[in-house]
């Protein structure tokens, strides 16, 4: 019994460690803190203000630069950084999904 308990508790652990799971939960708990804080630098430049979408996703594409530019960053701090990268592609592709996918609907 204490065999399956210890057993059970290394799985729970080995998930909740791990990298994909840290950057979800990263694109919903911490990514809401840190995207308006770069949307509003994005904005102050003039040309980006005007492109949104285009500018959320390379905000993203930048982001996820840097997660993978620095050399000896801990896997647990890469894996927020790629959920934030993939808060802005997310926050850049969905208007351009919608646009798609409502082009023949009637409102």
């Amino acid at each position: 019994m204490v065999k399956v308990v210890t057993s059970a508790l290394k799985e729970t652990k080995m998930v909740i460690f791990d990298e994909a799971i840290i950057a979800v939960l990263s694109a919903s708990l911490v990514a809401p803190f840190i995207v308006p804080r770069i949307d509003a630098v994005v904005d102050s430049v003039p040309i980006l203000r005007d492109h949104h979408t285009i500018s959320a996703i390379a905000a993203g594409v930048i982001t996820f630069a840097v997660a993978k530019g620095i050399p000896k960053i801990p896997s647990f701090v890469r894996a927020i950084i790629i959920g934030v990268a993939g808060a802005f592609i997310l926050a850049g592709i969905v208007p351009l999904y919608t646009n798609v996918t409502n082009r023949g609907v009637s409102q």
